[in-house]
């Protein structure tokens, strides 16, 4: 019961921790959570918003899901999601003679393959050299933020404003809008309604997912069934990579409408709190990633009206992931000790019996 009601609890303490800062500014609490919480869902547009917003956070996490159950961790979701960004703008620029949705789907499929050959550079070291993930995913988010940048600075620029963008794509290209006058757009329906459920069928039902779980859970017990635990490391990856890229063509096609170098605020490493937040269950990442959404949105707000620092979303996420992991840490350590002591009441009850 506590592992599923932690991350409430990590919620919780959370929102203490912004009530405390509030405070500290001079600002009434019951004012500041108010304000929060109206420009999170208080009407259609602040709702609509959180939904466009949650999204690439949703996309995200359910690619990263895939990876840490098998034990992998893919920090790199950021960089993968710039150059699915990237591979989306351009095929949606250069298909966009064709009819809709052709562009947008081909665009969603090639940004999907980007990320997922990006993943597949750390994928191979970490399977083949046994180096460390962590590293090598975090080191090459920057290779794939600098390389936008050179690509957005140069054969991709904008001819016509040279600002260091690309042209906004064709309207062929573009996701349709569920609501005129809203940003909400078919991409929310697909990622939410469709895409959830796959992944939660994928890892919860199929004999694939299975064996990831069995590789993050007893990578031993894996090996000894006969599992290629180097391939399952690769499919963790790749999967991870399409997904986060997945997030850079829901940007590109659905919300900005071309690719820009701040393409993201930083949804690569959202998607990780919200992956954990989450308990790795692609329907507990839809809350958490509405949650996170929410906050991120509701804190722009905060600066603009009352005067709150904008980092405080990226504050919250912090606390989060940190109040997170230590209850992964403490609750495993109880799990344990709850094990260890079974099995001494078992072998005690067995000597008795002999006796």
């Amino acid at each position: 019961m506590l592992y599923f009601l932690y991350p409430v609890i990590a919620v919780g303490f959370s929102l203490g921790i912004i009530t405390l800062i509030i405070y500290g500014l001079g600002i009434s609490p019951i004012e500041g959570l108010g304000t929060l919480l109206y420009s999170s869902f208080g009407n259609a547009y602040y709702t609509t918003e959180t939904l466009v917003r949650a999204t690439p956070i949703l996309l995200v996490a359910l690619g990263l899901a895939v990876a840490f159950t098998a034990k992998v961790w893919n920090i790199g979701a950021e960089g993968q999601l710039y150059i699915g960004g990237i591979a989306a703008a351009t095929i949606a620029i250069n298909s966009g003679w064709m009819p809709a949705p052709i562009p947008s789907i081909l665009a969603w499929i090639g940004a999907g393959v980007a990320g997922a050959s990006w993943a597949l550079i750390p994928a191979l070291l970490k399977a083949k050299y046994e180096i460390n993930e962590v590293f090598t995913t975090l080191m090459m988010n920057y290779i794939a933020i600098y390389l936008s940048s050179y690509l957005l600075h140069g054969p991709l620029m904008n001819p016509t404003t040279l600002f260091p963008e690309t042209v906004i794509i064709p309207p062929s290209s573009q996701l349709a809008k569920l609501i005129p006058g809203y940003r909400l757009h078919t991409g929310v329906l697909f990622s939410f309604l469709i895409l959830t459920p796959l992944v939660y069928i994928f890892l919860s039902k199929t004999i694939y997912g299975f064996r990831l779980k069995l590789v993050g859970s007893s990578p031993e017990v894996a090996r000894t069934s006969g599992i290629n635990i180097k391939k399952q490391i690769l499919i963790a990856f790749l999967i991870s990579g399409f997904f986060a890229g997945l997030a850079g063509a829901n940007e590109v096609t659905g919300v900005v409408l071309k690719m820009r170098p701040e393409i993201s605020p930083g949804y690569g490493y959202m998607g990780i709190g919200v992956a954990l937040l989450g308990r790795l269950n692609p329907f507990g990442i839809v809350l958490a990633s509405i949650f996170m959404a929410g906050i991120v949105n509701g804190s722009y707000t905060l600066s603009m009206m009352l005067k709150v620092p904008i980092g405080i979303a990226n504050f919250i996420l912090g606390i989060l992931i940190v109040l997170i992991v230590l209850g992964e840490v403490l609750i495993s350590r109880v799990i344990e000790a709850r094990k260890a002591s079974f099995e001494k009441e078992s072998i005690k009850k067995e000597k008795r019996g002999e006796k």
